[in-house]
Order: C-alpha cells, then structure tokens, then sequence
C-alpha cells in the first residue's frame, strides 16, 4: 500500500516539478546562492537603513508606530537583537500613548521575540495575560498563530509522551482556529490546512491544493520558501528523497535570496546528505545555517544546530584527514618515483655518455680502419703496378740482352774485331738503358702520386722549390719519390740511381735544410702524400 501511495504521490508532484530541475542542479544552484549571501544581505542591510532614516524624520506617532512594525518585520529572522529592540520602542510608545490596541500587537510581537530567544516561559507567561475578547480580528490570526507556534515548541521539547500528545492536539486545535479568522483563499489558510493535511498523513491533499493555490496565485518568493519546504517535508515523510531534497533546497534558496538567517530547509538538507554521505556539502550547509543564525543572534535556532554541526564537522574533518592522508601517500609514492626516474635518467645520460664516448671511438677506429683500407689498396695497387711494369721491363731487358748478345756474337763470328771491342768498351747501351729506366720511373711513379712534386715543394721553402726541366722528375725528386714508395735506406737509393751513398746523403740534408718544417717532421709527411 505504501509504494502504491507513493505512485499517487508522483503523479501529484509531476505537474509541480514540471519545470523543476534536477537534484544536481538545484544543489549547484543553491552553492551559487550561499556564496552570495553577503549580497543578499547587504540588499537587506540598505532596506533597514532605509527605514531607520525614514523613523529619525517622522514624529507623528501613528506614523512611529507603524514604521517601527515595518522594522520588526524586516528584521524577523534576521536580526533577533534589532527586531527585540524595536518592539521594546512599539511597547513603550504603547505604553506612553496608553494605546490598548498598540500595547496588545506590540505584546504579540514581544512573544515572538521571546520564543526566538528560547524564554519560552515567559512568551507562555504573557500570551496568558492577553485577553483574546479584547483582541482586534486583525490580530486574532497573529494570535492564534503564536498560541500553535507555543505549544508546537512544547511538544517539540518535551520528554513525557502524555504531555507531548496533549500540546499536540492543542496545536491542532489552533489550527482550526487559524483557518477559522482566514479566508480560504488566503496564503495563511492554505499553509495552515497544508500543515493539517501532512500531521494526519493526507499527502496527496496537502500537494493538490499547494499546487491549485500555486496556479492561480502570485505567490512571493517568502511565501515560496514556505511551500516548497512543506512539499519537502511531504516527500521526506513518504521517503522520496531525491525529491525532498529538491525541494528543501529550493526552499533553502528562497530563504537565502530573501535575507533569512533561520535555514529550517538548510538544515534539513544538510542532515539529509550527511547521511548520503555527502559530507562536504552538507557540512557547508550546516556550517551556513550556524554562522547566520549566530549573526542573527538567533540563540534557540544556535543551539538547535550545534549537535548536528558537531556531528558533521567531526565526519568532515575525519574525511579531511583521511584525504590528506591518501594525498600524503600519494605525494610519498610520487616523490620516490620521481627520484627513481631522476635516478633512472642520470643512469641513461651516463650510459648514453659512454655510448656517445664509444661511439666516437668506433667512428675514430673506422677511420684509422678505412685510412688503413685505403693505404692498403693503394699498397696493394702500387704493388700490383709495379710488379706488372717490373716483369714487363724484365721480359724487355732480357730481350735486349739477347740482342745485344746476338749483335756480339755477329762481329765476332764476322771477325770484326775491332768493332766489337769498341762495342764492350762502350757505356753507351748502358746510358742510354739507364735513361729510358728513369723514365720509365718517373712516369710509373707520377701515374701513381700525379700531385707529388706539388705536394713536395708545398713541405719546402718557396726559394728551394724543385721544377724540373727536360724530365719528369729531378734527382732530388727521385730520391723522395722512393722514400714515398717505402725505400729509407741511403744505400738502396744510391744503388738504385746509381749515385754514390754521400751524393744521396748529400741531396737529403739538402732537403731537409730547405723545409718549410722542422726536419725530423720533413720526411714523416713526404711519406704522408
């Protein structure tokens, strides 16, 4: 039956909540509205102070008096010490004019004053001492109201069942009271039979004629704060409490938007998602509802807040701690990886270091290694020229040996004596075969180094540079080109030119003497061209 029950209630708030938003957004809304409460109160601050220069020109009583009621009413919920003291001036204008009628509101407004300070005793007190025969019938609400409002206290703080269920029907009682000096039509009315209607558990009633006065009335937005806090309690008493807390927070934001520092729905609200477990909120919610009912000097409602706001604050500075305690860690396990990844990059740029010093000297080793295949190839192929021109210049001497021999052998065989002595005396054929072998040098030499004799008078002294005229290559020039070719030994060399060994020591120093470079440097970079 329940869950039936609350079908109907859907039904019922779906044409209200229309257009109402969604939870998230209504709690988005209403942080919105909490961080702007110090301009609604300022709005708040400028009308009292408006007022208050408004009373400081007027003496006319009447007029007194009923500009001091405008500030018992703006001050009402929000300022419990301004409103007391404003009604302290009514009372005693009362008194001072002998104004039964002034001295009867201003009681009434006294009364509220004290149930805002929690002397309930004396509202009680006198509450009892106003006759309700001498009351005008419109103050008759106003006191019908605070007589409910009295008892309804009584029963909210009573410890013994019997006498909580006798102020309760008291209460009841002075509803119908209230709803007997109003029209149906009314605001008040409507309120009072919606708080009938949810005490005797007609929900479906209570939200079809909130929502009926709602369509065809302007309702302001204190008077909204009203309603959407008795849909609220609606739906929380029949556990919908997405919808609740809608509804308290809308509630909650009419409250805030109209400067009112007594948050019934804030606090709601805030117990509601303590126990969702939505600490942060609610704890911003109750510490609000704290701070401005302290600022209002509102000392039952401070006092009504503070368990809760212990409860709250406790869980939300538990869930604080354990949050910096995860953040803590957090931070511990993120510094130790950092200094492994520090550690880690300094072993990669050390060990990229090494690979780069590594890397240098494999490219340093392959270039010794591919000037060595170089000098290697050039070897092998100064070899192999050489060796090809070598047996070739062999295989032409011996022939012409044999030739020589044969032309010999022809004088002698011919009895040409003469001739051929003159023939084995003569140096002629050996001259002119030691000529051609020079040449034959130089040009095999020149086809190798085509560069050398520049490159060799580049090591000499610019008045000591070699050119050679009629051949190829000069005795001096012949000389280094066998010692480029491997050939150091003074003693080869004259034997291979056919100099004597101090001629080719000789020509030698007289090279080095003519260096551009020092002389031990001279012959190392002969051998470098």
């Amino acid at each position: 039956m329940k869950n039936v029950f609350c079908v109907f209630l859907f039904f019922f708030a779906f044409s209200l909540s229309a257009e109402i938003p969604s939870l998230t957004e209504t709690l988005d809304s209403l942080d919105q509205a909490i961080s702007h409460r110090k301009i609604y109160a300022q709005t708040k601050e400028m009308e009292i102070d408006a007022l208050q220069k408004q009373l400081a020109q007027i003496n006319n009583p009447e007029q007194r008096f009923s500009l001091l009621g405008k500030l018992v009413e703006a001050n009402k919920s929000y300022n419990v010490s301004a409103q007391m003291a404003c009604v302290r001036q009514r009372l005693d204008m009362a008194n001072n004019m002998r104004n039964e009628e002034w001295r009867i509101h201003a009681s009434l407004d006294m009364v509220e004053c004290l149930y805002l300070v929690g002397m309930y005793k004396e509202a009680g007190d006198m509450l009892r001492k106003t006759e309700k025969k001498s009351l005008p019938d419109y103050l008759k609400p106003y006191y019908y109201h605070l007589n409910r409002t009295y008892y309804g206290l009584l029963a909210d703080y009573s410890y013994d069942g019997n006498y909580s269920a006798r102020y309760l029907q008291l209460v009841d009682s002075y509803r119908d009271s209230i709803m007997s000096v109003n029209d149906e039509t009314s605001f008040t009315y409507v309120i009072v039979k919606t708080d009938q209607y949810i005490y005797n558990h007609f929900y479906v009633e209570a939200l079809n004629l909130l929502e009926n006065y709602c369509e065809e009335n302007d309702v302001q937005e204190r008077g909204m704060a009203i309603v959407y806090y008795s849909m609220a309690e609606i739906y929380a008493q029949t556990e919908q409490w997405t919808l609740a807390k809608t509804y308290y927070a809308l509630s909650a934001q009419c409250d805030l938007r109209s400067a009112v520092r007594e948050y019934a729905a804030l606090r709601k609200l805030a117990e509601l998602l303590f126990r969702d477990g939505d600490l942060e909120r609610a704890h911003n919610y109750i510490k609000c509802s704290t701070e401005d009912a302290y600022l209002g000097n509102a000392r039952v409602r401070t006092m009504e807040l503070l368990p809760l706001y212990s409860i709250i604050e406790n869980a939300y500075q538990h869930q604080l701690n354990k949050q910096r305690e995860t953040s803590m860690r957090f931070t511990y396990s993120v510094s130790a990886l950092l200094v492994i990844l520090l550690i880690t990059f300094a072993f990669v740029i050390y060990q990229n270091r090494k690979l780069s010093a590594i890397r240098k000297k494999l490219k340093l080793a392959n270039g010794e290694l591919k000037y060595a295949n170089i000098t290697l190839a050039e070897s092998n192929h100064i070899k192999e020229e050489y060796i090809s021109r070598y047996m070739n210049q062999c295989s032409l001497y011996i022939e012409k040996m044999d030739d020589y021999r044969r032309s010999l052998n022809r004088l002698a065989t011919q009895g040409k004596e003469q001739e051929l002595l003159k023939n084995i005396k003569s140096s002629d054929f050996i001259n002119r075969e030691l000529k051609l072998f020079y040449s034959n040098f130089d040009e095999s030499f020149l086809r190798l180094y085509p560069d050398f004799v520049q490159k060799f008078n580049e090591l000499l002294l610019p008045e000591s540079r070699i050119y050679p005229k009629g051949e190829l290559l000069s005795p001096e020039l012949r000389i280094y080109a066998l010692v480029r070719l491997g050939i150091t030994d003074s003693a080869k060399i004259a034997q291979f030119l056919r100099y004597s060994v101090t001629t080719i020591y000789n020509y030698r120093t007289k090279m080095r003497n003519a260096a551009a470079c020092s002389r031990e440097e001279f012959e190392r970079r002969v051998m470098a061209i």
